[in-house]
């Protein structure tokens, strides 16, 4: 069984598991064939009639991950989705250490923004504040907020803190996937059915940002790569997160060509590691 030392054990752990199950070796090649299919016929409908958001797009798609995460999702898949919800918010905090912002670009709402409260209380709070393309706009924020002098000026001061801990946000969502669940698919499909449900639901600008939203990815590993920079062994491990679909200076990836299990492969993986690294292996404060 393939261990990739380059993963944190929860990860390998989870992805030996997950290779087990009948949805990953049955169902999820026949959703890889269709999704293929699904977008030749999606993307040039939605660019003549729903090329701009109507309103409902977002409660659509949380209304089907909802029943998804309620009824069939595995409380493996679960706990991964909401850990990912919960840490990427978290990493981007901490890069922003020693920014300023006005007050009203902190105030802490509900599974939205950088600075909002990512606890999961319930399935009603995940569809009323449209989750899934609030922590898509999360990477377009970091962008926008992230400077980078000011990054290197504060260099010392974001080796020598930790970022917040996930489990300080309340994740009452896994009793109601343990109450309800069937637990028919794990993670893999869950990731895949939620790019199903964005690429059907929103509007074409809302999806191609959505699909695209990984250039926060490449600013974060330019930040692991300067907070390791004494660190020989993480800048190894760093090298195998460069993505093999988009050049080594950006993750600017096509959103029609785009691999629906990157999702999960990359973007989600490369956050568990980059979390596990700056809460249990602390890099080395550089020199002045």
């Amino acid at each position: 069984m393939k261990q990739f030392p380059y993963l944190t054990d929860y990860i390998n752990e989870t992805f030996v598991e997950e290779k087990k199950r009948f949805d990953y070796i049955f169902i999820r090649p026949i959703l890889l064939v269709v999704y293929f299919f699904l977008r030749c016929i999606v993307f040039p409908l939605k660019y003549i009639f729903h090329r701009r958001p109507w309103g409902f797009e977002g409660y659509c798609i949380d209304g089907v991950l909802a029943f998804g995460l309620k009824y069939f999702a595995s409380r493996e898949a679960v706990e991964l989705l909401i850990r990912h919800v919960q840490i990427e918010p978290i990493l981007y905090r901490h890069l922003l250490t020693g920014h300023e912002f006005e007050e009203e670009e902190v105030v802490a709402t509900s599974l939205n923004g950088i600075f909002g409260n990512f606890s999961v209380e319930s399935l009603d709070q995940v569809v009323h504040n449209n989750m899934t393309i609030g922590h898509d706009q999360l990477s377009y924020e970091l962008g926008e907020k992230f400077d980078r002098e000011i990054f290197l000026e504060n260099l010392d001061r974001i080796q020598a803190s930790r970022p917040m801990k996930h489990q300080d946000y309340s994740k009452r969502i896994l009793e109601v996937n343990r109450e309800h669940s069937l637990g028919w698919f794990g993670a893999t499909n869950v990731v895949m059915m939620i790019v199903y449900s964005i690429t059907i639901f929103a509007d074409l600008h809302t999806t191609v940002k959505a699909l695209n939203s990984f250039d926060s990815d490449s600013i974060l590993l330019w930040a692991l790569k300067h907070l390791y920079q004494d660190d020989p062994n993480t800048l190894i491990d760093l090298d195998f997160y460069m993505q093999v679909f988009s050049n080594r200076s950006h993750y600017n990836s096509s959103a029609f060509f785009s691999d629906p299990s990157q999702y999960l492969a990359y973007h989600i993986v490369f956050d568990e590691f980059a979390y596990d690294r700056l809460q249990n292996h602390p890099p080395t404060i550089a020199s002045s």
